[in-house]
């Protein structure tokens, strides 16, 4: 492969890793379990503090109590990645925006962290097949009749 063939893999790769996260982070929105099984490997590992860390199929189930079965919205939004391509492996940190908002007690939660992901190429395309969160800022609050009542939980 030419300096410029393999230069253009790596950019190929990465593109599919930010379409793979926002395919991730969209399907969080739209509680979508089936899409959201679709982008880890089999064997991945999800380590979310201070929830825990699961298999897929763990997360799937915390995801389905927690947000999937409810009538909570959530807003989810990754920047600022920063990916390394190394053949078919590659990680990367991103800065996750979260809000989430449960209409039936007009509370809110405002969290940013970093996500640390490791990803796999498999024959199906690029797979997140570990992904750690490091929570940095929580707010949480409530929608009163005065207005908004919030507090810094912190991190």
């Amino acid at each position: 492969m030419t300096d410029l063939e393999s230069r253009v893999a790596r950019l190929e790769a990465e593109s599919d890793i930010r379409r793979l996260k926002a395919r991730y982070l969209n399907a969080c929105d739209a509680k979508d379990v089936g899409a959201i099984r679709a982008c880890f490997t089999v064997d991945a590992v999800i380590d979310f503090p201070p929830i825990g860390e699961f298999d897929l199929d763990g997360l799937i189930g915390v995801f389905t109590q927690m947000a999937a079965t409810t009538p909570i919205t959530d807003v989810h939004q990754g920047h600022n990645a920063e990916i390394e391509i190394d053949g078919d492996e590659a990680h990367a940190r991103w800065n996750l925006g979260y809000a989430t908002f449960d209409p039936r007690t007009g509370d809110f939660r405002l969290l940013a962290n970093f996500y640390h992901d490791r990803y796999r190429r498999t024959p199906e395309g690029w797979r997140i097949c570990y992904t750690r969160s490091e929570p940095r800022a929580i707010v949480d609050g409530t929608l009163v009749e005065e207005g908004v009542k919030a507090s810094w939980v912190g991190m």
